[in-house]
């Protein structure tokens, strides 16, 4: 397994905190936080990491960064089992599959470590908290509306999502499909298909070129993968369908500027993944520290990202959505 790794030491010595009325002392500083991705090499992931080291660095903690150069779920889980070995504080990670990294994350939690998920969750009982970019159900509407102004009469739309199991993706897509049944804002869209391409550019490539062909009158292909987006858009462009097919969902805004810019694709969203690696880490150190209480309707403050609620299930929910188009794409650079 090839593995990314990047060892960054936190600023300042570890701090303790004397307990009112007791002798015993409360560590606040100097945590080892380890985070995986679903891996190493991908911008968006490296920005989430970077924010990451930013609030470890900023709060005195430990920060290491691993995992494997592509999407594997047996790897994910090989390096988790790593980490624990290195005897963490607090492992955080974005889930390539709900229930797979289970185990390992249930294991770590019995020595006593912290779990944060941020990106993709893991099943519920498996970790502490999940950072999630966006409500399911607002990353939904978000890409609907990128769908809308790409196609603003409607038409059929189809869906790539990495998996089957991929957590976050499923969701949106259950959203999207009941938006698109039940809101009359989005009841110009038909659901003709979906399709999976593993977040890999080859095959996101190839899945957009087959909807085209097995669909004549698509309209709108849909993902949020920040991978098969762009690709969708490559796809329609390389086969003479400009104009006549539209990608948009989730992606890095370099990714689809020429796109965006030469009017071949209209709108695609985000949100900023440096600052919700920022949020992960500095909500995982609050923990470690004693000052976050993960139940629901705790409100804290995480820093330079600003104030949040703890919801249902440990869930914190980043909820910024960013929309690109022509009129702003030049304002992002990441």
């Amino acid at each position: 397994m090839k593995l990314h790794a990047t060892l960054l030491a936190g600023a300042g010595m570890a701090m303790a905190l004397g307990l009112a009325g007791s002798s015993a002392f409360a560590k606040d500083s100097g945590f080892k936080i380890m985070m995986t991705p679903k891996w190493t090499g991908f911008p968006y992931f490296e920005a989430a990491a970077k924010g990451g080291k930013a609030a470890a660095t900023e709060l005195g903690d430990e920060f290491v960064y691993a995992g494997a150069d592509h999407a594997d779920v047996s790897l994910q889980v090989e390096t988790l089992q790593n980490f624990l070995t290195q005897k963490p504080d607090a492992i955080e990670l974005a889930a390539i599959d709900l229930n797979a990294v289970a185990p390992v994350l249930k294991q770590a939690r019995k020595k006593g470590v912290t779990v944060t998920t941020f990106d993709a969750d893991a099943a519920q009982d498996a970790r502490d908290m999940f950072v999630n970019q966006l409500s399911y159900k607002q990353a939904a509407k978000t890409m609907l509306d990128c769908a809308l102004l790409d196609a603003p009469d409607g038409g059929e739309i189809a869906f790539v999502a990495a998996s089957p199991t991929a957590p976050n993706h499923t969701a949106h897509i259950k959203y999207m499909k009941e938006y698109v049944k039940d809101d009359p804002k989005y009841q110009v869209f038909k659901v003709v298909d979906t399709q999976y391409a593993n977040d890999d550019d080859a095959k996101s490539y190839d899945v957009a070129i087959n909807l085209m062909q097995a669909h004549p009158d698509l309209k709108v292909i849909i993902s949020s993968s920040a991978v098969s987006a762009p690709s969708g858009a490559r796809a329609i462009s390389a086969s003479g369908h400009v104009g006549k097919v539209f990608s948009t969902g989730f992606a890095l805004p370099s990714a689809i500027k020429s796109y965006i810019k030469d009017g071949s694709e209209k709108c695609f969203a985000l949100w900023d993944p440096e600052e919700l690696g920022y949020l992960a880490t500095y909500a995982t150190h609050l923990k470690l520290a004693g000052k976050l209480d993960v139940t629901p309707g705790t409100k804290f403050k995480a820093g330079k990202a600003g104030e949040y609620t703890v919801g249902d299930g440990g869930e914190i929910v980043y909820g910024k959505p960013l929309m690109f188009t022509k009129d702003n794409i030049d304002q992002f650079n990441f």
